[in-house]
């Protein structure tokens, strides 16, 4: 998994994430085996900080790699939605 790409994408500034960042995203679900659940463990731990901008990217990615990604980062997501949800 592209730390870098990552951090692009879910940064604290108001500029959009790159749409091509959510692809390279999605298929980085298909490398390692455990490449989803890290992913997930990734992207809900953004999800706890307080800037608004971050979350609303962090929650781009979640939907775009649950539609696109390895159905094992949908289930992990799911396993963890109480964080969503609360936020």
């Amino acid at each position: 998994m592209d730390r870098s790409a990552l951090n692009k994408a879910t940064s604290a500034d108001d500029i959009p994430t790159p749409g091509y960042i959510f692809t390279e995203i999605a298929k980085a679900t298909y490398g390692a085996p455990d490449a989803s659940n890290q992913l997930a463990d990734y992207l809900l731990k953004k999800l706890e900080r307080d800037n608004p901008h971050v979350k609303l990217k962090v929650l781009r990615i979640i939907k775009h790699v649950c539609e696109q990604g390895k159905p094992d980062f949908r289930r992990a997501v799911q396993k963890k939605a109480d964080a969503i949800k609360a936020c």
